[in-house]
């Protein structure tokens, strides 16, 4: 359902980017608005509704995903470097319980951007952590957290 419901929220994100876009065309180009679709060949409108719904279908298989964060001691010392982290990167703390964590954004104007997509979701697991959420931005938490963890628990290894 999360699914649909994302790839719906995308659909609309297109069309109304496409209407806002076409709308000052038509300002730049002296055309009324109310005839917009002379713009665009016979049939052309439904091939772009069309290819916005199949990029809409498409686009939540590729920008979230679930990822994993191994974990190289215990889970009690990930978990403060885990809320410092989202801290720093401008995430707040929704919720918690035993074995989840959710963090949203909290300046308004990038949820907003995100269609209020923008959930980090940590799951605890036995010897790792999976971490669902944007693409985009699971990779550089996740990098974040391994670096910040290094940074507060350093081998003589390397």
């Amino acid at each position: 359902m999360k699914y649909f419901i994302r790839a719906v929220k995308y659909f609309i994100y297109f069309t109304i980017l496409f209407l806002i876009i076409v709308a000052i065309l038509c300002v730049v180009l002296n055309h009324p608005l109310s005839s917009f679709t002379t713009l665009f060949k016979e049939g052309a409108m439904w091939q772009i509704a069309v290819l916005f719904a199949i990029i809409s279908a498409v686009y939540p298989l590729l920008g979230f995903r679930r990822n994993h964060i191994t974990l190289d001691g215990p889970y009690s010392d990930y978990e403060g470097v885990i809320k410092q982290t989202m801290d720093d990167a401008g995430f707040a703390l929704e919720s918690e319980d035993g074995q989840t964590m959710v963090f949203r954004q909290k300046k308004g104007y990038l949820r907003f951007t995100r269609m209020w997509e923008d959930a980090i979701t940590f799951f605890k697991g036995e010897d790792r952590v999976y971490v669902d959420g944007p693409v985009k931005d699971t990779t550089r938490l996740i990098s974040n957290i391994y670096y910040n963890y290094r940074m507060r628990n350093p081998k003589d290894e390397y």
